[in-house]
């Protein structure tokens, strides 16, 4: 390792504030290590091991302070924050009264699945993905439909030949995911284009998962796909994954179509889901004020953790194939050259390293890995990791 890349990796670390999750009721490490053992190190569900930004901290402080935590609201403030954050981030100009108020990115999706589909229609995904697509179709008996992304020598690239061919009178909605969950991939703005272009002559509603927008590695560039139209879109956001507060279970959509809109909210306020959570919204204003100093160290610390497994990978490991991530701080391993009936039961078992199931993204060769955790942690796992792989030859 070069000296500056070790002093990049010491710095950030220092500000990033990496600590020890166990014994917090903390599903990334307490859950896993009472089924699997103390010996496991998780490396599998979408947070982070950082604490979350000072300044967010520093607005918690000031609202315990206060003593009171009766019900509250979101103020003019709170919505333009999130103009602001998607002008200054994404170049992303944007109304505050499209911006509709949520639980988390996944209950809106279900919301929306059923508030906008009737029972039997179908609904595109673009596996692998994000496992809660599947089950926000399946659970509200809407069928599934892939549009399964193509994976080239160094890339993943949407089928947008096979997409044409899968829709019928009864597909009505498209859920993506962008940036892509788990491959990494930042759409462009040509290949959102396209993509609109095709749901605009079918009349799809395109549902566009905006969670891990602000994790982008240079010199890649995030889309927002209300850059590419407004007409039949939704996004969904959160600070959740950016700022390592997704157990807030604050989330926003912002839905400029006000049709579409309408829906929305009549659908939770059915289920009374219009009361916000006091630190989600203090979350939110905070992060999107205050916070964008400290998403810089994270990217520069996540990007180096990201050089590191992939070269780590294509050197020791060759028979593991992946590609760069150009967002998100997940990292895809396609290990069917390895022919194991299952790669993260194999590396559970031979590594002691648990890793997210390909299967549960539409992949069973595949596994997901989290690189936002310590260095030292994630030199640890890929050496485990190494080890069982090696083993192999053995065999």
């Amino acid at each position: 390792m070069s000296e500056e890349r070790f002093d990049l990796i010491e710095r950030c670390e220092d500000i990033l504030d990496c600590i020890d999750r166990k014994n917090t009721d903390c599903v990334k490490y307490d859950s896993i290590i009472n089924k699997y053992g103390e010996d496991v190190i998780p490396a599998w569900i979408a947070d982070m091991d950082f604490k979350t930004a000072p300044k967010i901290l520093e607005a918690f402080v000031k609202r315990i302070e206060h003593g009171v935590f009766g019900y509250t609201f979101r103020s003019k403030n709170y919505y333009e924050a999130i103009v602001k954050w998607y002008e200054k981030r994404h170049n992303c100009k944007i109304n505050s009264e499209w911006i509709v108020d949520g639980p988390g990115v996944v209950p809106m999706i279900a919301i929306l699945v059923n508030t906008l589909t009737q029972p039997g229609d179908k609904v595109i995904i673009q596996p692998p993905v994000y496992p809660p697509f599947f089950a926000a179709i399946e659970k509200n008996e809407r069928t599934i439909v892939e549009n399964r992304l193509r994976r080239t020598q160094n890339s993943y690239q949407m089928d947008f030949e096979n997409l044409e061919k899968v829709i019928d009178e009864k597909t009505k909605l498209m859920i993506i995911s962008n940036p892509h969950n788990p491959v990494g991939r930042v759409w462009t703005y040509q290949e959102l284009e396209r993509l609109y272009s095709i749901a605009l002559k079918y009349g799809l509603i395109i549902i566009s998962d905006e969670i891990h927008a602000d994790i982008i590695y240079k010199p890649n560039e995030f889309t927002s796909l209300l850059k590419v139209a407004q007409r039949n879109v939704i996004v969904l956001n959160s600070p959740g994954k950016t700022f390592n507060v997704p157990g807030l279970t604050n989330s926003y959509g912002i839905i400029p179509d006000k049709e579409l809109r309408t829906f929305y909210n009549k659908a939770i306020e059915k289920l009374e889901l219009t009361t916000g959570n006091i630190f989600g919204i203090t979350a939110l204003c905070a992060a999107y004020s205050q916070g964008e100093q400290w998403l810089t160290e994270l990217i520069d610390f996540l990007q180096s953790n990201r050089d590191y497994v992939y070269d780590f990978v294509k050197k020791n490991m060759p028979l593991i194939d992946m590609t760069l991530p150009e967002g998100t701080f997940l990292m895809w391993l396609d290990c069917s050259k390895l022919r194991l009936e299952n790669p993260q039961k194999f590396f559970l078992q031979n590594a002691r390293v648990y890793l997210n199931n390909g299967a549960d993204f539409g992949d069973p060769n595949s596994v997901r890995l989290n690189i936002a955790c310590s260095r030292k942690t994630l030199e640890q796992i890929m050496e485990r990791m190494k080890v069982a792989y090696d083993s192999l030859n053995h065999r």
